[in-house]
């Protein structure tokens, strides 16, 4: 096992990295997150037909890392300075020897999901579940007893689920572009993910990402908003815009998220583009 330890200023460099990815094809590359982004939300479409829409969520949650790693192929070939075309999305379905095992990294995010639903049951309670929904729909006070009663079991469920949450983040985070584009098998690339991220946390360079990331994404919603505002004195016609303008921010972000997480697997694991003088640099571990 061996990756790279980057320092604080690389999550920095990621980021800034990610978003000038946008320079090298734009129209390809906002072409292949708008069809990922709309695939996404296919489930939400049928909301009116619920067992439907459940099923094709399973589906998708499956197949996330499969479309994911197609769009680090999309990214990839735009570093590269080939062209770019909305459907190598779906590359990652193409080549049989990663296919395989991203669809193994797909039933790790539905054993995840799983995992969190027993933790809900079992720590939380249906009891309390019934309790958090009545306080959703304002059928009870904040500071009914009830509620009070069940501020430790949720406290303990949060932390679970946190927990759950984190370690299949960090599990897929370099574990999709190892296997994509390193052959590597899905478990041992999941538990080597792990430990990549948690010694780049410790770095600082995965948390100064992460920080300048979600910095941005908070600009973003509190311009989202503002336009929000605005564009609600325009009736049906400003909902309609509203609705474009969300799903180009999400198009857009989920490039600039996926550049940056493509940088810091090229960098982490020694996959530096022949003439960047940016990377790797760092301790190998």
């Amino acid at each position: 096992m061996e990756f790279r330890v980057a320092s604080a200023s690389r999550g920095l460099a990621w980021f800034q990295g990610a978003v000038r990815m946008l320079d090298r094809n734009p129209r390809g590359l906002l072409a292949a997150a708008l069809l990922l982004v709309l695939i996404e939300q296919v489930p939400n479409f049928l909301g009116r037909i619920p067992d439907v829409a459940v099923a094709l969520s399973v589906v998708l949650l499956l197949l996330i890392p499969t479309l994911i790693a197609g769009m680090f192929h999309a990214i990839a070939e735009a570093d590269a300075d080939r062209p770019v075309l909305p459907m190598q999305l779906f590359e990652g379905f193409r080549r049989r020897g990663a296919r395989g095992q991203l669809l193994l990294l797909g039933v790790f995010v539905l054993l995840a999901l799983l995992l969190v639903a027993v933790a809900f049951q079992r720590i939380f309670g249906p009891e309390n579940l019934a309790i958090a929904l009545q306080l959703a729909q304002q059928k009870i006070a904040p500071d009914s007893p009830e509620v009070q009663r069940m501020a430790g079991p949720f406290m303990s469920t949060l932390l679970v689920v946190m927990a759950i949450v984190f370690v299949l983040t960090s599990g897929l985070f370099f574990a999709i572009p190892r296997v994509m584009f390193d052959g590597r098998k899905a478990l041992s690339a999941f538990a080597e993910s792990i430990a990549a991220c948690a010694v780049n946390v410790l770095s600082l360079s995965l948390v100064v990402y992460m920080l300048v990331f979600f910095a941005a994404i908070v600009g973003v919603l509190v311009a989202l908003s503002l336009v929000a505002a605005v564009l609600g004195l325009l009736g049906s016609f400003g909902g309609l815009l509203l609705a474009v303008v969300s799903i180009a921010v999400t198009v857009v972000m989920t490039l600039v998220s996926t550049s940056g997480n493509y940088l810091a697997w090229r960098e982490v694991f020694g996959h530096a583009m022949p003439g960047d003088r940016s990377s790797p640099a760092g301790i190998v571990v």
